[in-house]
């Protein structure tokens, strides 16, 4: 049952002092959790208020844990703290991005399909709180919405913008991977599980809103899935070109000129990827994303 089940919420932040405080508030008050769940906020080299802003939420409420870390040294780095305290505490652990916004029960919705499925992990639908003014804004609806529908295929690729995964499949990622949410993927399907996909659970993100902190996004993603692809041989589901092809047809009409500059966006992206992978160039310890560290609330 759900209602008894050890939760634990994890948070990896890094300068989200724009962000946090509104996360926090959305799961307490909206996400009517587990009786028996917990916070875990993993600051790492923050170098703004963002520590402070979660020390002044967990004196209002006492089942917030903050950890700081000194020094940036990667998601990764941090996730496997958050991996090794899930492992020997919880049922379940939690991921959601610290400047994202789950909607009212998102996380209940992941976890009541969990519990009823055979999967190892669930994940909510990615939606882009992005407006349609800008080129880049309509292609990251359009990137979204081709993820929503591969997702809906028989392998979804995990998405850790919000997802819940049992505990004990929990493996540490190496430490200098670019994307981390492959090697949770790829460890779980290694212990014979799906990972499922809750498209009525949304989570709420704000995407880059110009060209180049575009292509720089999604270039660090494919460097990540190269990465992974070369030391594992596992390729993700929305790397496939078939899968793409086949989601295009789902598309709408004035979405497809959107789509067809986000898959030039996308070569290029890749293209440096690979430029940069076969240097041996990983950026494991991210390179923040300015325009999309604004301010978010729904």
């Amino acid at each position: 049952m759900v209602g008894s089940m050890k939760v634990l919420i994890g948070v990896c932040a890094y300068n989200e002092e724009n962000n946090i405080g509104n996360l926090l508030q959305n799961l307490i008050t909206k996400q009517d959790l587990p009786k028996a769940s917990k916070f875990l906020v993993v600051c790492s080299g923050c170098t703004d208020k963002t520590p402070e802003i979660v020390k002044n939420f967990k004196k209002v409420d006492e089942r917030i844990e903050l950890i700081i870390e000194k020094d940036r040294m990667g998601k990764a780095h941090a996730l496997n703290k958050l991996f090794a305290i899930a492992r020997g505490s919880t049922d379940v652990l939690v991921l959601t991005n610290a400047d994202a916004l789950p909607s009212h029960r998102s996380i209940m919705k992941l976890l009541s399909k969990l519990v009823k499925s055979n999967a190892g992990a669930a994940f909510a639908q990615p939606v882009p709180l992005n407006d349609f003014n800008g080129l880049s804004d309509r292609i990251v609806h359009v990137i979204w919405r081709l993820h929503h529908v591969i997702s809906l295929l028989q392998n979804p690729k995990l998405s850790g913008e919000l997802c819940a995964i049992y505990a004990h499949y929990l493996q540490d990622i190496p430490e200098n991977v670019a994307t981390d949410e492959p090697y949770i993927e790829l460890a779980i399907r290694k212990h014979g599980f799906d990972i499922l996909y809750v498209p009525e659970a949304m989570v709420y993100i704000r995407c880059p809103n110009n060209i180049v902190d575009l292509l720089k996004h999604r270039k660090r993603i494919w460097i990540g899935h190269l990465q992974i692809q070369s030391t594992t041989g596992f390729k993700v589901s929305t790397s496939s070109f078939m899968n793409i092809i086949r989601s295009f047809s789902a598309l709408k009409p004035h979405e497809i000129f959107y789509a067809v500059l986000g898959g030039f966006l996308e070569f290029v992206a890749y293209s440096a990827a690979r430029f940069d992978f076969s240097k041996n160039v990983v950026p494991y310890v991210w390179e923040p994303i300015k325009s999309t560290k604004a301010s978010m609330s729904t």
